[in-house]
């Protein structure tokens, strides 16, 4: 992520539909964050998010899998926050300390749309400066979480449109759904 100060306005888009999705269809921070970042209602990107049928919660392999089903392209890294695209946030504390990584950390985890400098939490509803985001928005979830004592990036997912980069329609739906879903996985 660019740590210089951005005078870029905040990207334009901000889903109007979050409360009416979270009533509807159980929708939370990952389909929230995928909505803000491809500019959908979230109401209309629920249809990549099967898994909420059975689970509210959407690891990493999911949220790769909604990307590739809505045709963009994406490139994972670890502890990095993208240039454009969704992190997934790790709150810290015991289930951080042995393993950064390990499965036992993952139920305290958030998504959020980055673009650039701007960060947008389904839980502030408007896109926020990095600085704004860090200084207010993420002590909220460290105040509410027992045992919490920080956050940390723990994956963050560069998005493009599949057409944008030249990829031809489709290819990396079919590529994707013909081998599994952690084969998939760029880390840099």
């Amino acid at each position: 992520m660019n740590t210089s100060p951005d005078t870029r306005p905040p990207p334009s888009f901000v889903p109007w539909d979050i409360e009416i999705a979270r009533i509807n269809f159980g929708a939370n921070c990952g389909p929230a964050s995928f909505a803000a970042i491809t500019g959908k209602e979230v109401c209309r990107v629920m249809g990549h998010f099967l898994h909420f049928e059975h689970s509210r919660w959407t690891n990493l392999t999911q949220m790769l899998w909604a990307f590739a089903a809505a045709d963009y392209l994406t490139k994972v890294q670890k502890c990095i926050l993208p240039a454009r695209g969704v992190a997934l946030v790790q709150w810290l504390g015991p289930w951080t300390q042995k393993d950064f990584f390990s499965r036992w950390s993952l139920p305290h985890t958030h998504w959020v749309a980055v673009e650039g400098n701007w960060i947008f939490d389904h839980t502030v509803g408007i896109w926020q400066t990095f600085t704004e985001w860090k200084h207010k928005t993420a002590p909220q979830f460290i105040l509410e979480i027992p045992k919490a004592t920080g956050w940390a990036v723990k994956y963050g997912l560069n998005v493009t449109r599949a057409s944008e980069s030249g990829s031809r329609h489709g290819e990396t739906r079919q590529r994707l759904y013909q081998h599994r879903p952690s084969a998939q996985i760029c880390i840099a």
